[in-house]
């Protein structure tokens, strides 16, 4: 469903910050349908030359939309959406093929992403950065495997660039909650991504801060008759806590 006229929906905002940033400024395939079509329709995006249009709300592979000069001005003068990556797990679902968000169970994986959608409240501004299949949303169907970021077989380079376009998300203001090795892994995409788990000293500050996320702040706190209470909203700010032994805020508003 198209948002209302004059805004844009997330995955509009993306596709076109993703354009933007594109050598031949090729809107990625990921946005379609009545999305598309309102681009079209507000001279951000244009029919590539010779390109005969199919079905628009069918997927496709191959670009049919680029940029136009209005839409890299909104583009620019539009904050660049939020996205937040979390690594694969090393423990996986018996199943052999089953969605990404059934077949990673590991308690760091679980513990990421209850803190990235506490943060984000949307799956839609969330993806998983896996080994071995590279960027995956939650509902993407994948086989089960054994693999770890850093030996032989991970994704590479050029196939996380080619995805990222794909899915309409290299121009996203990216934040990794992931180790070293997983945010040095999302660079080769992101080069500007925050990753306030930088200053951690181990796994345990990881899920501490994590914590700090899903769990009502200090200042939403009170205690009444024994118990302790949250007084306020806590969750969909937008705004990632800091957390104490994170050398970084974490902010990605």
């Amino acid at each position: 469903m198209s948002p209302p006229a004059g805004s844009m929906s997330w995955l509009q905002r993306a596709a076109l910050a993703s354009a933007r940033v594109h050598h031949a400024g090729h809107v990625p395939a990921a946005i379609r349908g009545q999305e598309l079509q309102a681009l079209a329709h507000r001279g951000l995006v244009e029919a590539l030359p010779g390109i005969e249009l199919v079905d628009l709300h069918r997927p496709c592979i191959a670009a049919q939309f680029r940029i136009t000069a209005a839409g890299r001005r909104r583009a620019e003068a539009t904050p660049r959406p939020q996205l937040i990556v979390v690594p694969c797990a090393s423990r996986k679902s018996d199943q052999a093929v089953a969605a990404a968000e059934q077949m990673y169970i590991g308690s760091y994986h679980l513990a990421a992403r209850k803190a990235a959608l506490a943060v984000i409240g949307s799956r839609e501004q969330l993806l998983v950065l896996s080994a071995k299949f590279g960027l995956l949303r939650l509902s993407d169907h994948i086989l089960a495997y054994d693999l770890t970021s850093g030996q032989p077989g991970t994704v590479g380079p050029q196939a996380l660039r080619e995805q990222a376009h794909h899915l309409a998300v290299t121009g996203c203001r990216v934040t990794v909650l992931a180790g070293l090795r997983y945010a040095a892994l999302a660079r080769h995409v992101w080069t500007d991504l925050h990753h306030p788990l930088a200053g951690a000293r181990g796994i345990g500050d990881h899920l501490a801060y994590f914590a700090t996320q899903y769990g009502p702040p200090a200042e939403a706190r009170e205690t009444t008759g024994g118990r302790t209470v949250s007084t306020g909203p806590t969750r969909h700010s937008h705004t990632m806590r800091p957390a104490r032994a994170i050398s970084s805020s974490g902010a990605i508003t």
